[in-house]
């Protein structure tokens, strides 16, 4: 059954070492994906004064006509960024008024003093950048022509309010475990981004759904089918699964930020499954950093992995090719250790759903017959949460269960101003 590949790797990784041909297929896709994806790390520092937003922006040459992909930061410090693998410019600025757009009065700096970085072997270190110290070179008079959001389709090959069918082929359970082990022909396949599943009303409430690893929209058929439309507006998160936390973190908060800033919705409600919790999460902290989730009213989790998966970890430690995202799924992860560094924004409830149904798969240790019930119920995540309710389903029947669905046709109702 499908649900037994939601989280458990590592037969799937035994089974798949013999012939090897699930890991050779997922090493060539990385390594196409990393061609135009390139991971640039670096840091933002300032000495001039406080601020919150900080834009990085990666570009193709110094005067902002091509613009690869830029990242919101809440303020200086560390930061990652994907770009085309070529020698890239960076620029950040401080976003003073949050609009998305260089202002020639916001503080700004340059990485290698204007000069291009060229792309490492790998992932590449150092892309320092110090706003507002001292002389620094003209800023892209581009930058301030255009609003950022206005590249982010391109850089990302993401939709953002693409209005699309819930029967379409690129959100099937196909296309979710192709998110998983080839992401980068996920992303090229089209389907990558935030959905609408009608016409924008600003009427109707909107609910943004949130799949897990290995899934896909369809997953929240049943949930969709119930949905009370002439009240919310149903939204889909469709992404590939197989990619690092942090980056699909800060697409979803890039991608409901222009959203936000496009439609001005007063409210948003966001239901999450498995490990949609913690992409979700991770939206959600930089939400809550950078000031601008206002909007938020209800945060619903179903079978999240809070405490992680020790599978992932034996994946990357025995499998002869990782999923990235592996990486982050171990307990023992940065991710999965500093999730809850940083409280949920003031007033938005969390309503904590678990599953116990026994299976035999994770032996004698209660679980959803995937995700283990300690994980599920990590104590940090039960003290932040508002309610916590448990129902005897699995990890994917939580999804279409009747008692499941009128719970959170009640939070729904209860948080809708």
């Amino acid at each position: 059954m499908r649900k037994s590949t939601q989280f458990c790797v590592m037969p799937l990784v035994f089974a798949s070492i013999a012939s090897g041909c699930i890991f050779s297929e997922l090493e060539s896709d990385l390594e196409k994906l990393d061609d135009i994806s390139h991971l640039f790390t670096g840091t933002v520092s300032t000495e001039v004064l406080e601020f919150h937003t900080t834009l990085v922006v990666a570009l193709e040459d110094r005067q902002a006509e091509n613009i690869t992909s830029f990242r919101m930061m809440s303020g200086p410090g560390v930061f990652e960024i994907r770009s085309t693998r070529s020698p890239t410019y960076f620029f950040a600025f401080a976003d003073l008024n949050k609009d998305l757009r260089f202002q020639p009065d916001e503080p700004y700096g340059w990485a290698a003093s204007a000069q291009p970085v060229a792309p490492g072997n790998n992932a590449t270190y150092n892309v320092d950048i110090v706003i507002g110290s001292g002389e620094q070179p003209p800023y892209p008079e581009q930058l301030v022509e255009v609003a950022l959001e206005n590249h982010l389709n391109n850089y990302a090959r993401s939709h953002i309010g693409t209005v699309s069918s819930l029967d379409n082929p690129l959100f099937s359970d196909r296309q979710g475990s192709k998110g998983l082990w080839q992401p980068f022909a996920f992303m090229e396949d089209g389907g990558t981004g935030l959905h609408f599943l009608e016409p924008y009303d600003p009427d109707k409430i909107p609910v943004l759904f949130v799949h897990g690893i290995n899934g896909a929209p369809q997953n929240f058929a049943s949930l969709i089918g119930e949905l009370d439309r002439s009240r919310f507006q149903p939204w889909v998160l469709s992404y590939p699964s197989g990619l690092r936390l942090s980056w699909l973190s800060r697409g979803m908060y890039q991608f409901v930020e222009v959203l936000h800033r496009q439609y001005k919705f007063d409210e948003l409600h966001v239901i999450a499954h498995s490990m949609g919790g913690l992409v979700s999460r991770g939206s959600l902290n930089l939400c809550a950093q950078n000031g601008t989730c206002k909007y938020l009213r209800s945060y619903t989790t179903l079978s999240t992995p809070w405490n992680g998966v020790t599978s992932a970890q034996s994946g990357v430690k025995y499998a002869p090719a990782v999923v990235p995202v592996w990486h982050d799924l171990g307990p023992d992860s940065d991710f999965i250790a500093t999730l809850f560094d940083t409280p949920l924004p003031e007033g938005l409830p969390h309503h904590l759903v678990f599953g116990f149904h026994q299976d035999t798969i994770l032996g004698s240790e209660s679980s959803d017959g995937v995700i283990k019930l300690s994980s599920q119920l990590r104590d940090a995540a039960q003290q932040q949460a508002q309610t916590v309710r448990g129902y005897d389903e699995s990890h994917l029947g939580i999804l279409n269960s009747e008692a499941v669905i009128t719970e959170i046709k009640g939070i729904l109702s209860r948080s809708a101003q």
